[in-house]
């Protein structure tokens, strides 16, 4: 029989102590299942399975929370927003996720079993107390002390009864096929009223079931993929690109002939090249077909005939055009092709509150200077296009990459079941935000999120 042990706090406010032998084998169990490619492989997931272990073999599982977790582990600040910053919760279930694995995988027994519970950051272990034991003379399977103290109370409280007062074994008198001829059959009605309870009970069970699946609906915030999932053709990703411009007018016919025809003019960033990977595999991995077009070269026409992708901002005209009835819209000034001369100017426009000019980007000024970027992440039924769009749209080039981040993670999606204002809509916007450090982003934080 399999027992389970956690971190319990006692009345006295001190913490349930393990014995010598359990945590030895609670730290064998998790250095074996670290060591595993399952967890070998994220650095991230180690580094917080390892903490919340030895912090409940310490006895500190009750400050195991999800700020704690954030400042000890993954280095936040001691006054970040869980709320925007959700890289605890993430990491959390993709360890729940590697533990379920490691267990269905591994066919040896194990005298321990490391769990994470839904809902909580304090494992659970769960124990085999025969296992545990080493010496073959020994019988008795290894207790926790304080199980321990409450079985020797319980001995020394309740005396035995004495063999006098036993209770005998009374053997079984099997029936005459006589007194079995004897007993009635059950009564038509008798049968009837059995059919009809079990009927009713159906019926109520039945009743059950649909009232938690609709619960669970009205629940649950958008999805982003299902409507993608269930069309019957290529999911369209339309990518921004950039004109190539011939920098030497004295460059022989051959060179150029090599742009227009193979190249065609147009290239696709290095950073914008690898969010178009990821995207493609979050796609292939929910086996949704796709195909790529430039945004230059897409017309309405062809952006309604399937959903839609849209990857950037600044050079995708159908990502400024499908923001704008959005509360928060971008807008570019200077745009790429204007013949204003300047770099642009990308920002998001909080449509109900446009005093604010925050989430901002120059192209003016050298990427060494940079601070932050922004993106919006959307998923919206449009209304221009008349089909399911996903935008997943950076002001520079390091916002894309933060949201891509959020996207494949699946910490949008984490976020957006867990929201109350989100429960039971279809579509949704949000803000987020990327902190430049060393030219690269940092981690992505959602800023704004609105449901509708």
């Amino acid at each position: 029989m399999m027992s389970n042990l956690n971190a319990i706090e006692e009345n006295t406010g001190r913490s349930r102590t393990l014995t010598a032998d359990i945590e030895n084998a609670v730290r064998a169990e998790l250095e074996a299942m670290l060591k595993t490619p399952i967890f070998a492989q994220s650095g991230r997931c180690k580094r917080f399975l390892s903490y919340v272990v030895s912090q409940t073999l310490e006895g500190n599982g009750s400050q195991l929370k999800e700020r704690t977790i954030g400042i000890s582990v993954f280095e936040r600040a001691n006054d970040y927003d869980t709320g925007d910053d959700s890289i605890v919760r993430v990491t959390a279930n993709e360890v729940r996720k590697r533990i379920g694995q490691f267990y269905r995988e591994s066919g040896a027994a194990h005298s321990i079993q490391i769990d994470l519970p839904r809902g909580a950051y304090v494992p659970e272990f769960k124990i085999q107390p025969a296992n545990l034991s080493t010496d073959p003379a020994r019988t008795e399977p290894l207790q926790d002390p304080l199980d321990q103290a409450a079985s020797a109370g319980a001995h020394a409280s309740v005396d035995p009864l004495p063999h006098s007062h036993a209770f005998e074994e009374v053997p079984l008198i099997p029936e005459s096929a006589a007194d079995l001829a004897k007993k009635p059959e059950p009564s038509l009605a008798r049968k009837g009223l059995t059919l009809v309870l079990v009927i009713v009970l159906l019926l109520g069970a039945i009743m059950a079931i649909f009232g938690r699946w609709k619960l669970g609906r009205e629940r649950a915030g958008p999805d982003i993929w299902s409507s993608f999932q269930r069309a019957n053709v290529p999911v369209l990703i339309c990518i921004d690109t950039h004109d190539i411009q011939a920098t030497n007018p004295e460059a022989p016919p051959d060179r150029q002939n090599f742009v227009d025809l193979i190249l065609r003019k147009q290239i696709i960033a290095l950073d914008d090249a690898a969010v178009l990977s990821s995207m493609a595999g979050v796609l292939g991995k929910k086996n949704i077909p796709f195909r790529l077009a430039s945004a230059a070269q897409t017309s309405l026409t062809e952006l309604r005939r399937q959903p839609v992708v849209l990857i950037g901002a600044i050079d995708n005209k159908w990502t400024l055009r499908l923001t704008q009835n959005l509360r928060y819209r971008i807008e570019v000034a200077n745009p790429p092709g204007s013949g204003s001369g300047k770099e642009p100017v990308a920002r998001i426009v909080d449509s109900e509150h446009p005093e604010n000019d925050q989430w901002k980007v120059d192209l003016g000024v050298p990427f060494s200077a940079w601070r932050r970027d922004f993106a919006v992440i959307a998923r919206l039924d449009d209304t221009t296009s008349g089909v399911p769009v996903v935008i997943e749209a950076g002001l520079g080039e390091d916002g894309s990459i933060a949201a891509s981040e959020l996207i494949t993670s699946g910490a949008i999606e984490a976020q957006l079941m867990g929201e109350p204002s989100c429960r039971g809509k279809s579509n949704f916007e949000a803000v987020i935000g990327t902190d430049i450090i060393d030219t690269r982003p940092g981690p992505p934080h959602i800023l704004r999120l609105n449901c509708w």
